[in-house]
Formats: structure tokens, sequence, C-alpha cells
């Protein structure tokens, strides 16, 4: 595996990765991400936490539905 980065002379690089990485250390391997990074301020609006308010909001919709079925709630009103 190589870093893959493009050199000045247009080449791609032939350094291996560091170690989880997708590029050397020369290309960008040893950048923060995530929470390790100094600007990381709450993650609201990763994508773990976006799935998570899917998933949550579809549950709520699977519910609601149940409820108006079995007659324990009327149905919205458009």
């Amino acid at each position: 595996m190589t870093c893959g980065a493009k050199t000045r002379s247009g080449a791609p690089c032939k350094k291996p990765p560091l170690t989880g990485k997708t590029r050397c250390r020369l290309h960008g391997g040893m950048s923060l991400s995530g929470k390790d990074h100094p600007n990381f301020k709450h993650g609201h609006f990763t994508k773990e936490n976006r799935r998570r308010t899917v998933e949550g909001n579809a549950q709520v919709r699977y519910w609601e539905d149940l409820a108006i079925r079995l007659g324990l709630r009327a149905p919205k009103q458009k």
C-alpha cells in the first residue's frame, strides 16, 4: 500500500501510509481528526449522531402509527 498523494512532479507518492491512515506523514497522515483536533467543538453533526437521529425519528413514527392503528390516538389532522 502506498500514500497515493500526488507529488510536485505529479507522480503518486511511494511512501507507506501511517498506521490506520491513508496518507504518509508528509501528506497529512499526522493531522488530527475528530475529538483529537483542537477545533473540535461538540460533535452534534457527526455521521454517527445523524444516523442515531434518523433511527430515533423512525421509531417515533412507528410507535405513533401503531397507536393510531390500535385506536389509542386520533390521526393527525392535515
